[in-house]
């Protein structure tokens, strides 16, 4: 871990124990008083399924290249590419990057598979799942601009986010269906320059054929592309259910509008390149909003905690299962031993 990981991660821990003080220790206790044991089972369960669904979306992927995974180590590599995603600073590069290489590189040791498809296959399905997010997103703003008010400035904050991950979730979309390599463009480019060329010449030629794989899976695998399509939908219908459900534990019927609108919120928060997991910020935001929509500030926090647990006990899973997969927390030579 460096220097900006920890501090950031820090100031985040500051930031939620700040909140905390705000709203009082004594009310959120009452708060989360309401929910039962097994409706936190079925909250978790609910997480599980998402990425269930989204690791049957990998595995769709991966059908393109006639690789078979049974779904039960294709589950446990998920929940450990979403870890990895989870702790690393967020964001939507990091989120595309991170754990789907950490994924492709345990696929590689542990069934041979060739890390240019393992990669591809998990980005492809990250970019279809977002792109069906960002469905829920811009209608989860539209309605949250038409039936509630929010300060001008935060509307103005969210429409420029929705703004900014949509054209790049859309240029992620674009650049490998019509082949225009436009990473390998770059480091081409990049080659040129004297000191720079030994290095970027080593990688381009594998940046290219990951394009060129990704270019394979929009356009030959029509079939399979649609299937992700309707995966992604279930697994947004599923986190979108979670979210009403939890706010309903707490006390709350959140509407329809209001449950897309704290979804549309979540999304951007965690899409935006800002702390590990948007640690600190995901509470700040829930806060903010579930005050301005007339649920309480205490709500909001809550919430947002329980969310929060029910996240770090699955990255917690996934230190567990870690040395199944060859990997060793700790170890300078994880990277070579995959």
């Amino acid at each position: 871990m460096n220097k900006t990981f920890i501090i950031s991660g820090l100031v985040s821990l500051v930031l939620i124990a700040i909140l905390i003080l705000i709203i009082g220790p004594a009310s959120i206790l009452r708060t989360i008083d309401h929910i039962s044991i097994e409706d936190c089972f079925i909250l978790v369960f609910l997480s599980l399924l998402a990425l269930f669904f989204s690791a049957l979306s990998i595995n769709n992927a991966l059908n393109v290249y006639n690789v078979k995974i049974d779904l039960l180590n294709l589950l446990f590599i998920k929940i450990i590419g979403f870890s990895a995603n989870y702790i690393s600073p967020s964001g939507i590069l990091a989120g595309f990057i991170s754990g789907d290489a950490v994924m492709a590189l345990i696929l590689k040791k542990k069934k041979g598979l060739e890390f240019k498809q393992g990669f591809s296959a998990g980005l492809a399905s990250k970019v279809v799942e977002f792109s069906v997010f960002l469905v829920f997103i811009y209608l989860g703003l539209i309605l949250g601009f038409k039936y509630f008010y929010l300060p001008p400035e935060i509307w103005v904050f969210l429409f420029i986010a929705g703004i900014f991950i949509g054209i790049m979730t859309l240029f992620f979309l674009l650049n490998p269906i019509i082949d225009n390599r436009f990473f390998t463009k770059i480091l081409i480019n990049l080659s040129k320059i004297k000191f720079l060329n030994k290095i970027i010449t080593k990688i381009t030629s594998h940046i290219n054929e990951l394009e060129k794989e990704m270019h394979f899976f929009f356009t030959k695998g029509v079939k399979y592309l649609l299937l992700s399509v309707f995966l992604s939908l279930l697994v947004a219908i599923i986190l979108i259910l979670q979210i009403w459900l939890l706010v309903h534990y707490l006390g709350i019927d959140m509407g329809f509008s209001k449950t897309l609108l704290v979804f549309s919120v979540s999304m951007l928060v965690f899409a935006l390149p800002l702390a590990p997991g948007s640690a600190g910020t995901y509470e700040l935001s829930q806060v903010g909003l579930f005050d301005l929509l007339g649920m309480g500030s205490d709500i909001g926090l809550t919430f947002s905690l329980i969310m929060r647990i029910i996240n770090l006990a699955i990255v917690g899973f996934s230190f567990i299962i870690l040395p199944h997969y060859g990997i060793r927390l700790f170890k300078k030579d994880n990277i070579e031993k995959i």
